[in-house]
């Protein structure tokens, strides 16, 4: 069994549009696609929807029994907006198993997700962790 992660977003407000899950041309969205990879190790995508800009990157650690660990990092930031508030971005972060997989949800304070610990035939026991989010002013943003 598989462990499946994916990333939905939505800009509320006006000229939002809906909810964001693939990237096509078609659908508004007017550049997307890796900028740097190496198919296997580490990736940086840019999506550019709007004003917003999306930056997607990964790094795999190798070690372990499976391969090694992997880490994430997402970040948005509107381009060419002058004045007045930045639109309400809202980003959903998703992981399922497929066929005989677990998930449990890790919850700080009842209220944030701090992880995401499961099981699969094929790995075994994993966890996802995900950290507090940070602003390029240092202050935590809002969520």
């Amino acid at each position: 069994a598989a462990v499946s992660p994916g990333l939905m977003w939505l800009q509320q407000g006006a000229g939002g549009g809906g909810l964001r899950h693939t990237c096509e041309q078609s659908d508004g969205v007017s550049r997307y696609g890796w900028v740097m990879h190496d198919g296997e190790n580490f990736g940086l995508q840019e999506i550019r929807d709007g004003g917003l800009l999306l930056t997607t990157a990964f790094v795999k650690r190798p070690g372990g029994r499976h391969g090694g660990d992997w880490s994430w990092r997402v970040a948005a930031r509107m381009e060419g907006t002058t004045g007045g508030p930045a639109p309400l971005l809202s980003l959903f972060f998703y992981v399922a198993t497929d066929e005989q997989g677990t998930l449990r949800a890790q919850l700080e304070n009842g209220t944030r997700l701090v992880a995401a610990a499961g099981t699969t035939e094929e790995l075994g026991n994993f966890t996802l962790t995900f950290l507090r989010p940070t602003a390029e002013s240092g202050e935590d943003p809002k969520y």
